[in-house]
C-alpha cells in the first residue's frame, strides 16, 4: 500500500510542472490580448481577469501537488539523514504552500498591487519562486552521497546558478519589455527541476512500485 501511495506521490512531481504550464498557455490563449512576451503570468488569476477563477484553482492544485510530492522524496533520499536535506526538503515544501496560498490570494488589476490581498500575493509570488530555486543547493551534498542520485548533482548546480540569475534579472527590471518572458523563465527552470526530479523519483523505483 505504502508503495502504492508513492508511486502516485512522485507522479505529483511530474504532473505539477506540466498542469502549471498547459494553464499559461491555454488560459494565455483566451485571455483577451495577452501577451506573454510583456505581461505577467499572475495577471491570469488577477481579480478582474475573465478566467481567474480557472488560473487560481490550478495554481491552488499545483501547490499541493508539489507538497505532496515533497513527501517521497524526503523519503527517497532520508538515507542521507542531514540538516541541509531536511532544508532543502522544507524549501520545497514552503514553495507548494505559497503556490497554494496564491490561488486565494489574486494580484490587483495589470497586478499593480495596493490591496492587501494583492500586497500578500507580491510576497507569496517570492516565496513560492526563490524557495524552489535555492532549494537544489541544500540537496547537492545528499544527491552526491547516493550512487543512484549522482547523475541529478550536475543539473542541481546548473538550476541554482541559471534560476537564480533569471531571477535577478527578472526582479531587475531593467527590460520591462520582456517583463512576462524573464518570469516566464525564472520560473520555468526550477519547475524543470522539479520535473526532472520527480521522473527521477518514479524511474528510480519503478520496479519496487510494481
Amino acid at each position: 500500500m505504502i508503495k502504492v501511495i508513492n508511486k502516485y506521490l512522485a507522479i505529483c512531481g511530474i504532473v505539477a510542472p506540466l498542469l502549471f504550464s498547459l494553464k499559461v498557455l491555454i488560459i494565455g490563449f483566451y485571455h483577451p490580448n495577452y501577451n506573454h512576451i510583456t505581461q505577467y503570468m499572475s495577471e491570469l488569476g488577477a481579480i478582474n481577469a475573465p478566467y481567474a477563477i480557472f488560473n487560481n484553482i490550478v495554481l491552488a492544485v499545483l501547490g499541493i501537488l508539489i507538497t505532496l510530492f515533497s513527501y517521497v522524496l524526503y523519503n527517497e533520499l532520508n538515507e542521507k539523514k542531514t540538516i541541509s536535506m531536511r532544508i532543502g526538503i522544507s524549501l520545497i515544501i514552503l514553495s507548494g504552500l505559497s503556490f497554494f496560498l496564491i490561488g486565494f490570494f489574486p494580484c490587483d488589476p495589470d497586478c499593480i498591487n495596493f490591496s492587501t490581498i494583492g500586497i500578500i500575493h507580491s510576497y507569496l509570488s517570492n516565496t513560492a519562486q526563490l524557495p524552489l530555486i535555492i532549494a537544489p543547493l541544500f540537496l547537492l551534498s545528499t544527491f552526491k552521497g547516493i550512487k543512484k542520485w549522482q547523475n541529478v548533482y550536475v543539473f542541481s548546480i546548473l538550476t541554482v546558478l541559471l534560476g537564480f540569475v533569471f531571477f535577478l534579472i527578472y526582479k531587475s527590471y531593467f527590460f520591462e519589455d520582456y517583463t512576462g518572458l524573464l518570469q516566464r523563465i525564472s520560473f520555468g527552470i526550477p519547475l524543470l527541476w522539479i520535473e526532472i526530479i520527480g521522473i527521477k523519483t518514479y524511474t528510480s523505483n519503478f520496479f519496487q512500485f510494481n
